[in-house]
């Protein structure tokens, strides 16, 4: 495949040369993903079916949408950016999801699910003002997105207005992001209200189900009469997730559907096996805890298609009566969580920071206002790497600390994360946040009794406050470099520890509060306002993220483009 084939070649290919571009595109996913890592099984899923709309439709005068967007790398290699392809996920390289500043093709960038079909009803509506500009706008809704109410809210829109017409293309692969587990299948009890019962018929639009995702004469033929239509047509269309490549086709946990790094030949994962994440460390903990403690009973996890993102899947297979997918719906996870504390059992929600904020409002009308004990494991706090601007859990803090009642925890390692969990769990009789990065972690803790508030080691005139991650860095490089400081983790971020800030205060020439979040509400911004409402002076310094949304990259690289690395604390404790 030429460097700079495009789409007006594509145009010119019958179905046969149609074929052999699948698999050469297929190839060139599996090889740069092997590389980079990225959404492997979703994107070789939809390779016929992204060929079969450029060949059809002519972006971008037709809008082309992809809901959460993770499954666009076919469309990427398609729209002008196949020799910038092996850039993927790399820093100042593709992002991982459809992005304005690359291609005047991505209609709409989104990395959360659900999106497309109210996106394609904004085009809908800018077309009456912009004919010239808008043809077809077409919605490419996959991976169970569909089942999340604001799929429901746009359809329910859409069908009361027969005037404007968008094709809708529901690509089936018989999964979401992961297998359902658990003892609620939501998403086959929708799932047969859809494509059996046919929702979507009841509505007005004009179905056409059971669709080879794979065959380009299907695809072709369906998509031409649905762009020849005058109504709005949904298409289901049939694919496999993972096609092309045996371990991900064979994949029935969703292990395959976002991956790190592996070997192509055999199918092995490139990691380190002695590192653990938080998320998984805190499965097995809750695993022994159910089994083995009076009130284990009680305790209910529950996730918005979470389960292997955020290390579940021991669990859900250990402990199925106890565990709950609700598939892609954090709204409704949340509020599930809210009535299932105040029902007198212990819920423990898991969910990334960057999803958990399309539920704020449950958080503050269902959970904070009328205080019932939740727990919120926020998994992926922090910097992300290579996810890009969609997938940062740099907003949390300003999002949750914004909202009275709640208790919100950051632990530093697995000992510190199982301490804080056992608290929440026993001690604390309202809402907790435990939030914790995505960083691997040593897979080895014991467990002590925690105390919410902030501990010091060492004794120099500049403290660093830090939590999470970011303390142990700070501490090996203290130990390494045998930096004069006073290190400072403020493990509890949600109130300030008054008695050690004021002894700070009085005895340090320099204060650094060291963060990798947004710092509008972060930490560093809540001591600054202590200092105005005590009227006390300190010569502080907040090392946080400005106004920004990040980029592609990893984590190390991010911190240094956005000059909060170790270095450039060095460099603050030195000035």
């Amino acid at each position: 495949m030429k460097e700079d084939f495009n789409l007006t070649d594509l145009k010119k290919l019958n179905n046969e040369q149609l074929d052999s571009l699948a698999q050469e595109i297929r190839q060139m996913i599996i090889t740069t993903v092997s590389k980079n890592g990225g959404h492997l099984a979703s994107n070789l899923g939809v390779v016929e079916l992204t060929i079969a709309i450029h060949k059809v439709f002519d972006s971008p005068k037709d809008k082309i949408i992809f809901d959460v967007s993770h499954q666009s790398y076919t469309h990427k290699i398609l729209t002008d950016r196949i020799s910038q392809f092996k850039t993927l996920r790399k820093f100042k390289g593709l992002s991982g999801f459809t992005s304005y500043a690359e291609s005047k093709h991505d209609a709409f960038e989104a990395g959360h699910s659900s999106t497309a079909i109210s996106a394609g009803l904004g085009y809908l509506e800018a077309k009456k003002t912009f004919p010239e500009k808008i043809g077809e706008v077409i919605a490419i809704v996959g991976d169970a997105s569909i089942v999340n109410g604001l799929s429901f809210e746009a359809l329910n829109y859409l069908s009361n207005h027969k005037e404007q017409k968008m094709i809708i293309i529901l690509n089936d692969n018989g999964m979401g992001i992961s297998k359902n587990v658990g003892t609620l299948k939501t998403k086959k009890a929708i799932k047969t209200n859809l494509y059996d019962i046919n929702l979507f018929t009841a509505l007005g639009f004009q179905y056409f189900e059971k669709i080879d995702g794979h065959d380009f004469n299907e695809l072709i033929k369906y998509l031409t009469y649905a762009k020849q239509a005058t109504e709005s047509v949904v298409l289901h269309v049939i694919t496999k997730k993972g096609k092309g490549y045996a371990p991900a086709e064979e994949d029935l946990l969703g292990l395959w559907h976002g991956v790190g790094p592996f070997d192509i030949e055999t199918g092995q994962f490139l990691e380190n096996d002695k590192l653990t994440t938080f998320g998984e460390v805190i499965a097995k903990y809750l695993i022994e805890y159910t089994k083995t403690q009076e009130n284990g009973r009680l305790l209910r996890v529950i996730t918005p298609a979470m389960t292997l993102g955020s290390g579940l899947e021991t669990f859900a297979s250990n402990c199925p009566k106890q565990f709950i997918d609700v598939g892609l719906a954090e709204e409704n996870a949340t509020l599930l969580a809210a009535s299932l504390a105040h029902a007198g059992l212990i819920p423990i929600l898991f969910c990334y920071a960057t999803f958990l904020q399309r539920a704020y409002d449950e958080i503050i009308h269902d959970i904070a206002r009328t205080g019932e004990h939740v727990i919120i494991c926020i998994d992926h706090a922090g910097i992300v790497s290579q996810d890009g601007d969609t997938h940062q859990g740099i907003f949390d803090l300003s999002y949750l600390n914004s909202i009275p009642g709640l208790t919100i925890l950051s632990p530093s390692d697995a000992s510190e994360a199982l301490s804080m969990l056992k608290y929440s769990i026993e001690k604390c009789i309202g809402p907790v946040i435990i939030r914790y990065s995505k960083e691997k972690i040593a897979n080895d803790f014991k467990i002590t009794p925690y105390q919410p508030c902030w501990n010091l080691i060492g004794w120099g005139k500049v403290a660093v406050i830090t939590y999470g991650v970011l303390y142990n860095e700070v501490k090996e490089l203290m130990l390494k470099e045998n930096l004069n400081i006073t290190l400072v983790n403020a493990s509890i971020i949600s109130q300030l520890d008054e008695e050690v800030l004021e002894n700070l205060i009085k005895k340090m020439t320099k204060i650094i509060v060291y963060e990798e979040v947004y710092y509008k509400g972060s930490l560093g911004d809540a001591i600054l306002r202590f200092l105005n409402q005590k009227n006390l002076t300190a010569n502080l310094k907040i090392l946080a993220l400005k106004d920004t949304y990040l980029e592609v990259g990893s984590r190390e690289e991010l911190l240094k483009e956005y000059k909060i690395s170790l270095n450039d604390l060095k460099k603050a404790i030195g000035d």
